[in-house]
């Protein structure tokens, strides 16, 4: 049952919000400033009304302090009509709605039905991102780059100093940020992620990072919060930050950026300078080879378990061409690889022969001349009918070279 707190200094405003809520929802109510901010320090407050005019600590002040012990909790100030101005001013300070009195019951229901169900759906959706973050806040790997790279997360981490996390494409950008919340003193909140592009316009860009109100209160079921909203004391994590406007970086929060521009410095210094006070590097995957096998292993149990696999090893052969691989597309190259071979693996052992073509043409190892055999011929068939049989552009677009399909296909 969700608690509500209901501060007022007018007992007969503290007996009608029980009246009206009470039975529905577990309702506590004090007569002070002083009162709220000690239940909401002893328990879980899941939405507060919090009068406007009271003694010693009048609504902004007791706002204010309520704020700093629990930035979660959802507040409604209460007012009358000549404390609107007040209560404006409540908002910016992260006050959720206010009424005015005199109220009625179908209002107060209303606004406490609209900001409890929005609550527990960000109560959920917080789940589930935890679930999908667990699969991304792993850093694989005993190297020493690795092992340096965990060393500065752990020393930047705790402080509240913008982050820049530069990478190649389908390095680890978005684990690095994961782990800088993980190890910072906001971990208990959330970490919202955005993803960036060139196609994306600064007024969207806006909208997604502050909202968009429909004009009406803060509670109106067409308003869209924005993620520094969300956030409520938690990170922000901006991939492909190059793309940000340096007017929209959002003050306030503790914010880590993303880009694989690694001259954004030479290219946007203004918004550099403003994004990086600390700058932290990934290595990509070339640079680590002996990672490899450990992340292979580390992919293999994750999609076993997605796949209902059992595939237990990889040959020594396999893990060798899957050694000596370039991997362009670094770790997230490396995991859509291993998918791909798990879903479609018959044994419990991976194989030379069960890895993609292009792999094995580049490793350069005599297994022998009839590749084709061994991957989707029919798929090929269907590619080189629609290329009307041209063998050259049929390698072209595989990146095969034509000799090879001539003599295997």
């Amino acid at each position: 049952m969700n608690k509500i707190l209901v501060v007022d200094d007018e007992l007969s405003i503290r007996e009608s919000f029980s009246l009206i809520l009470e039975g529905k929802y577990q309702v506590l109510t004090v007569a002070t400033g002083e009162g709220a901010l000690k239940q909401v320090a002893d328990q879980k407050i899941d939405l507060l009304y919090l009068d406007v005019r009271m003694p010693g600590f009048d609504g902004l002040e007791t706002l204010e302090r309520i704020k700093k012990i629990d930035p979660r909790v959802d507040v409604v100030m209460v007012t009358a009509v000549n404390d609107v101005q007040k209560a404006s001013e409540a908002i910016k300070l992260g006050a959720r709605d206010y009424i005015i009195k005199p109220f009625d019951v179908q209002t107060i229901m209303r606004m406490t039905e609209t900001i409890l169900r929005k609550k527990s759906l960000l109560v959920e959706g917080e789940a589930l991102q935890k679930e999908a973050q667990k699969e991304t806040s792993a850093l694989v790997g005993l190297s020493e780059k690795i092992e340096t790279l965990l060393t500065t997360i752990k020393k930047i981490a705790p402080t509240n100093k913008r982050v820049l996390v530069l990478g190649e494409p389908g390095t680890e950008r978005a684990t690095v940020a994961h782990l800088l919340h993980e190890h910072s003193s906001r971990a208990g909140f959330p970490l919202r992620p955005l993803c960036l592009s060139g196609k994306m316009a600064p007024a969207e860009i806006k909208v997604r990072l502050f909202g968009l109100s429909s004009g009406q209160t803060t509670a109106d079921l067409k308003r869209k919060a924005g993620l520094v909203e969300e956030l409520r004391g938690g990170s922000l994590f901006i991939d492909h930050a190059e793309f940000l406007p340096p007017d929209l970086i959002p003050p306030d929060v503790r914010l880590i950026s993303g880009s694989s521009l690694f001259d954004l410095a030479e290219k946007n210094k203004a918004l550099y300078d403003l994004l990086a006070e600390e700058l932290v590097i990934v290595p990509p995957l070339r640079t680590r080879t002996s990672d490899i096998p450990l992340l292979v292993k580390y992919f293999m149990e994750k999609w076993n378990l997605r796949y209902n696999k059992d595939v237990r090893d990889f040959t020594p052969e396999a893990l060798e061409i899957l050694t000596n691989y370039a991997w362009p597309g670094n770790t997230d190259e490396l995991n859509s690889v291993i998918r791909r071979i798990i879903l479609k693996a018959a044994a419990h052992v991976v194989t030379a022969g069960d890895l993609p073509l292009d792999l094995l043409i580049k490793s350069g190892k005599p297994y022998g001349a009839d590749y084709l055999p061994l991957f989707e011929k029919e798929y090929l068939h269907a590619v080189d009918r629609e290329l009307g049989g041209d063998k050259e552009a049929l390698g072209a677009l595989l990146n095969i070279p034509a000799a090879v399909l001539e003599r295997n296909f």
